[in-house]
């Protein structure tokens, strides 16, 4: 999707632990990193993906909360272009996954807004008028719609890893300092003449490499000066980059090309109107939204339960443990950084701070800088995972028949919550050196490894009196 081959000229950006991003964002403002969340792509890849669709965006929006991110999911609007890459997009109406996304985001208390056009433009919108720090999109459009800081490849770091852990991010400003120099003017350029969403032709003979030598020396911008209506300046713009591009005169391209010439329909203004002048919210649109939106929704656990038994066959008692199990991780985390935003006023009280701490963590059991999160540091909690999640599983229909007719796999079998979840569910067997996995448990404790400054905020005193057992066992 985009500009093909433009990624490889802008590069591969920083690589960088999503995580850490919003850590450091946490650290400096004392609130999360807010992303808005071009949710097109998100659909577009879940259904081309292998596995259920409506499961893997689940997933997704559980790692979201794990990490700390308050995201801003934005859908395309009835106003995006007709056509792309070729293909007619209907205006108006919903898939049935895109309808169940939106009910699963109202579970997850997920704030979203439907775009008047095209949800990448309207992403690129919002980082740039702040309500967003970032932009999560594999397309380079929101590059080309003028995104200041854009976050892509959302993926693990290991090669034999499934849980997403880093992006590459990308800053507007870096870019067009670096060797690509590359600005937004400049990348519309590259599409119009080597091809893009809008118009995969472009011109004959206009890879995308003489495309980027082209907007490297300045043609995209003065191209994107020129006023819709002016027709000469237009045709001047077009005689003088004809004479560079066969000339070299100035010695912007590598080599001269004698045959390469842009034809006098060049540029084709409709497909220029769609990069430069976007359907995108107003200046009321912005200010509404920005009034509007909540970025701290409730999570609605009752609503999820129900949700995932309907949607996922996560039934009876068995299904409740799987569901318990994926979120009581996260949930934690999100209950600890908002305890550290509330503090009520009995929260001086050490013996009252001590009775609240342990309804969320029972003990601290380590300390790590691991490659996962970039060496952030990290702390390893010891919890209960139905304290964290408080379903009723007594409440639950036993099994009443053979579960895998309802695709209930075992629990320990679900990889992905595994590797959410990444906590110890062995035990010492009679052969010494192995482990033998034991059933899941929700009102057994667990361990997980949470950022140190969460922890902190959230359980203090457990902090404290972690640390000062560290220093008297030295």
């Amino acid at each position: 999707m985009g500009i093909p081959g433009l990624y490889q000229e802008i590069g591969p950006g920083k690589r960088l632990a999503l995580v850490k991003l919003a850590i450091e964002k946490y650290e400096e403002t004392g609130r999360p990193l807010r992303i808005a969340i071009d949710t097109s792509i998100w659909l577009f890849q879940v259904r081309a993906a292998q596995g259920p669709a409506l499961q893997t965006l689940y997933y997704r929006l559980l790692r979201l909360l794990s990490v700390s991110i308050q995201p801003l999911f934005i859908f395309d609007g009835a106003n995006k272009p007709l056509t792309k890459r070729n293909k007619h997009t209907a205006p108006g109406g919903m898939y049935i996954l895109e309808i169940k996304f939106r009910q699963l985001l109202n579970h997850f208390g997920f704030p979203y807004h439907t775009a008047p056009g095209e949800a990448e433009a309207e992403c690129a919108l919002l980082q740039r008028e702040g309500i967003a720090d970032a932009v999560l999109s594999e397309d380079v459009d929101t590059l080309v719609f003028g995104c200041g800081l854009t976050l892509r490849n959302w993926s693990s770091e290991s090669p034999k890893g499934k849980v997403p852990t880093h992006v590459n991010v990308y800053d507007a400003q870096v870019t067009k300092q670096s060797k690509s120099g590359l600005d937004p003017e400049g990348m519309i350029l590259v599409a119009l003449l080597s091809g893009g969403d809008y118009d995969t032709n472009g011109v004959t003979g206009f890879g995308v490499k003489i495309a980027c030598e082209a907007a490297r020396a300045g043609f995209g911008k003065s191209l994107c000066g020129i006023s819709r209506t002016d027709a000469a300046g237009y045709a001047k713009w077009r005689e003088r980059f004809n004479f560079e591009v066969q000339t070299n005169e100035s010695k912007h391209f590598k080599s001269r090309h004698k045959s390469l010439k842009l034809p006098k329909t060049f540029p084709k203004l409709d497909i220029l109107e769609y990069y430069t002048n976007p359907v995108i919210s107003d200046a009321h649109g912005v200010a509404k939204l920005r009034e509007e939106l909540t970025w701290e929704g409730e999570i609605d656990i009752v609503g999820l339960r129900q949700f995932v038994a309907e949607a996922f066959g996560w039934k009876y008692k068995v299904g409740a443990k799987k569901f318990i199990r994926g979120l009581a991780p996260v949930l934690l985390v999100h209950k600890l950084r908002l305890r550290g935003n509330r503090r009520e006023s009995g929260y001086n009280d050490p013996i009252l701070t001590d009775m609240n701490e342990i309804e969320l963590v029972r003990s601290i059991c380590g300390k790590r800088a691991h490659f996962a999160t970039d060496a952030l540091p990290e702390i390893r909690i010891i919890f209960h995972p139905n304290d964290i999640v408080g379903l009723d599983i007594e409440a639950e229909e036993d099994v009443t028949h053979d579960c895998r007719r309802d695709g209930l796999a075992p629990l320990l079998e679900d990889d992905a919550v595994k590797a959410s979840v990444a906590n110890n569910t062995t035990a010492r067997s009679a052969s010494p050196g192995k482990r033998v996995r034991l059933a899941y448990d929700p009102m057994q404790p667990e361990r997980v490894w949470i950022a140190q400054i969460i922890v902190k905020a959230g359980v203090p005193l457990k902090v404290e009196d972690y640390e000062e057992s560290l220093r008297n066992s030295k």
